[in-house]
């Protein structure tokens, strides 16, 4: 994995991801890639599909992709 983020930043990311899980049907993701060999949108909706987001049970995952060393990020969603 990808050490991005510290300790107490990480710990306060998972928090807010459970919260706001609990109060909407979402389901979130974030996360970290190194490398990048297409744009960042391209490269999270690949990964959205290899993480399997696309098939949960309300089509409303959500991926929080970010590639710091390139200074890009992108957000997926599903239907």
């Amino acid at each position: 994995m990808l050490a991005f983020f510290n300790k107490d930043e990480e710990k306060r990311i998972i928090t807010a991801i459970q919260e706001a899980e609990r109060n909407t049907s979402g389901e979130i993701r974030v996360h970290l890639e190194k490398t990048l060999e297409k744009d960042a949108v391209t490269e999270a909706q690949q990964t959205f599909a290899k993480l399997g987001m696309h098939k949960t049970e309300a089509r409303n995952g959500v991926l929080i992709f970010i590639a710091p060393e390139h200074h890009q990020f992108a957000i997926v969603g599903d239907k």
